[in-house]
Formats: C-alpha cells, sequence, structure tokens
C-alpha cells in the first residue's frame, strides 16, 4: 500500500507511493485450527501490543486475473505535509530512546551472533558467491515471494517473505488500514512467484494475521504530518496454511530468512580517509519485491543500496526508518531489506566477509516512496527497539518490534515453534 516520504527537490511532487496493487481474488480453506493466545510469560510483550484476527477467505483467483490485473493506488502528501515531514526530520533524536544507543542482535532460535559484514574500515557491504548461471544464488530469492489480498471489492498486491516454515513478514498496511480497526481479507502468498511459471506458482492462503495494536488504532510513533505512513512500526506476520500438507518453506528451496533488530547499532561510521567527503553510518542493503511499473509485477526484482537511518524526534518519542534509494514501485510493499543476502563461497588464505557475517537477515520491509518516480527513494520501519516494543530482548526471539512479534507468533500466541511451524 502506499508510503510517501520528503525530499527538498520535489516538496510539491511528493506523495505515498501506494506499494500495493489493484489485483483480482485468492483463496482456500484453511487446513489447520489457529491458536488461542496463552498469559504471556516474564519477558513477553503486554498481550495488548498485538492485534491479531483470523484470515477470512471468500473467494479464489486465476492464474490470467493473476497476470493480467495491475492497478495501484495512490494516496498523496500535500505540499504544506512535506514541508513539515522536513523539518521534522531535522530535530534530532534523542540519544536514549529505544535502541538509538542500543546494541544490534539476532534471533535466529534461540540467539546468536549479529549478521552483519563490514570490515575495521567500517564500509558495509553485501557480497555473495555467483557461479555459473547463478544458480546457487537464485535460491534465496525464493523465501521472498508476492502477497495478493482484497480490500472492499478490490484486489490489490504487495511483497512478502517467510522467516519461518509458515511464517510471513509483510508490511502492517498490506493487512490492515492504519487507524480503522479493520483487517483486509483473502490473504495469499505465492513464494517466488513469476508469471511465465504458472506451474511453480503455489499457493498458501492465511490462516491469522498480527498488527502492533499502536499501528491497529493509529497511535503508533509516526512523522509529524505523515501519520500512518511513515512510521516505528509498519509490520506484520501472517500465519500460512498448508496446501496440500506442504508448508511454504517447502516451495522455498526450504529456505526462510533471518532478521536483525538494531541493525545500525552493530556498524560504526566508515573510517575517515577512504573517501573525499565523510560518510554516515549505513548498510548495505538487498530488496526483493514486486513493483507493478517493472514487468507488470510478474516477476521479482532486485534492487541494491545503502540504507541510512531515519530518527526522528516526536514529542518525547523517537520514530525509526531506514531510507534508501530504489526504482521500485507499487507492489513492493512488504518485500524484505536484508544484509548479506546470498551464499558465502570457500574461504581459503584466512579471508572472511568481516567480522559479522550470518546470511540473509531482515533489518525491515518496504514502507513507503514517492508517486514521482523520478525521486527513487523509499523508506521502511527499522526491525528496532523503540517506544512501543523498548526491550532488548523478547523470550528467545531477540529484541524490539520484530523480536516481540515472533516471540508471540511463535510461543505463547498461535505457538507455531510447538507445531513446528516456526524456525
Amino acid at each position: 500500500m502506499a508510503r510517501s516520504m520528503k525530499c527538498p527537490a520535489a516538496l510539491a511532487a511528493a506523495a505515498v507511493l501506494a506499494l500495493l496493487a489493484v489485483l483480482a481474488a485468492p483463496s482456500a480453506a484453511q487446513d489447520f485450527t489457529v491458536g488461542t493466545p496463552t498469559t504471556p510469560p516474564a519477558g513477553a510483550a503486554d498481550a495488548s501490543k498485538f492485534t491479531t484476527a483470523e484470515a477470512v477467505h471468500t473467494t479464489t483467483i486465476t492464474m490470467e486475473e493473476m497476470k493480467n490485473a495491475r492497478l495501484q493506488l495512490t494516496r498523496q502528501l500535500t505540499p504544506e505535509q512535506a514541508a513539515a515531514l522536513i523539518e521534522a526530520a531535522r530535530a534530532p533524536a534523542p540519544t536514549d530512546a529505544p535502541g538509538v544507543e542500543s546494541g544490534a542482535s539476532y534471533a535466529p532460535f534461540r540467539g546468536g551472533a549479529v549478521p552483519l559484514s563490514v570490515g575495521t574500515g567500517g564500509w558495509s557491504f553485501s557480497d555473495t558467491r555467483v557461479g555459473r548461471s547463478a544458480r546457487n544464488l537464485a535460491a534465496y530469492a525464493r523465501p521472498a515471494g508476492k502477497l495478493y489480498f482484497q480490500i472492499g471489492t478490490d484486489w490489490y498486491i504487495c511483497s512478502a517473505s517467510l522467516i519461518g516454515r509458515s511464517l510471513l513478514v509483510t508490511a502492517a498496511h498490506c493487512v490492515c488500514e492504519f487507524g480503522q480497526s479493520t483487517f483486509f481479507t483473502n490473504h495469499i502468498f505465492i513464494p517466488d512467484y513469476d508469471v511465465d511459471f504458472p506451474a511453480t506458482n503455489v499457493q498458501f492462503t492465511a490462516a491469522n494475521m498480527v498488527v502492533a495494536t499502536s499501528y491497529y488504532a493509529g497511535t503508533d510513533t509516526c512523522e509529524p504530518g505523515a501519520e500512518g505512513i511513515v512510521c516505528s512500526n509498519d509490520l506484520a506476520l501472517i500465519w500460512l496454511n498448508l496446501n496440500n500438507g506442504k508448508q511454504a518453506f517447502q516451495s522455498a528451496n526450504n529456505l526462510y530468512y533471518n532478521y536483525v533488530v538494531n541493525g545500525f547499532e552493530a556498524t560504526t561510521a566508515p573510517v575517515d580517509g577512504f573517501a573525499s567527503v565523510t560518510v554516515p553510518k549505513y548498510l548495505a542493503i538487498t530488496q526483493l519485491g514486486y513493483p507493478a511499473d517493472w514487468d507488470a509485477a510478474g516477476k521479482m526484482q532486485l534492487s541494491t543500496s545503502p540504507g541510512f537511518p531515519l530518527n526522528v524526534a516526536v514529542n518525547s518519542n523517537t520514530m525509526k526508518n531506514i531510507v534508501r534509494g530504489s526504482s521500485m514501485t507499487g507492489g513492493s510493499s512488504g518485500g524484505p531489506w536484508m544484509l548479506n543476502w546470498g551464499v558465502s563461497a570457500t574461504a581459503s588464505n584466512g579471508v572472511t566477509y568481516g567480522t559479522l557475517n550470518v546470511r540473509n537477515a531482515i533489518v525491515g520491509v518496504t514502507s513507503w516512496g514517492y508517486i514521482n518516480k523520478d525521486i527513487k527513494i523509499q523508506g521502511a520501519s527499522a526491525f528496532a527497539m523503540n517506544n512501543e516494543f523498548p526491550n532488548a530482548k523478547y523470550g528467545i526471539r531477540g529484541g524490539g518490534n520484530i523480536g516481540a512479534f515472533v516471540d508471540y507468533a511463535c510461543e505463547w500466541g498461535w505457538g507455531l515453534q510447538a507445531l513446528g511451524y516456526c524456525r
């Protein structure tokens, strides 16, 4: 769905990107019973932090409808709103805000090293083996895919990716409307969707969805003047049904992605002297998604560029986003932003990928951009400790918003770990 951001060179044209595209319709009956939340254990986020809904499915979609429907929805910002965003971004974020000066963490299951390739010079990078015809590399795109859903009588697309066997992460605005207390319907996920290979486009319907209550109720920490667009917690998890007894990751080369909390705190600004200008702290990010303006959203697109932190003071809170250059457009919402995407080569003579280099770790999902296609900037709610999710650890799943969400989904909320559907 739509998200937009500021650019001094194009204030009048700044507008919310509809990172959704109108499409035709998906479904299928549920294959198992949705879990019932229990009392949160010690160390978990309070149950009131989450709003969840059992998925509703009423119709199906044909391959031809998937291929042909590609309209987009847009939400525009006025020039006055865009100017207000720029002023808000210039205000320094408090250094004691949750996660601003906190350590990064990684939670594949029970904790571990932070995934980030960086040398002692402080320059972040994302390197991978390619090999002949990139056959080894292609498998690592398969946990990402296309997400269909319905708003009213219209159908839309977003992007999404697996972070568990049957656990999907996407943007909250692909699941519900900010502040409207309403979930969308008929969500269906297709890992590694490709219009030219319909026989391999395996459909997995949603069983249940969860978003931050602050986003659902319209009280999330957002940039002033861009409420519901540029916010701290534009993320959602979806529990996927089985398809003929198989979990979604089995259609994604038996892979799912990792995730990182507070990724910017795992690195430092590059050392002075290696460039003629001062380079701020950044992360080398790989983005995957299905923008409707490229290949008519029929094929997955990849974008790589440095990502920079956007921490904005909002009253006594801090809004946390990541911003980076990208040519992706409507339909890319919810797609993963990753560190170290790909597969490691066999090392020799003592070489490494840097100090910390666990692979394929998501640090955010596509949230907003510009309707003006010349600007080519997008943003994501950072996977980070923030005012709504301030803890450095939630159970065994890491800290911040994503750690709290996965703890809910896999442990006391849906209990997916016990069912074998988590990580």
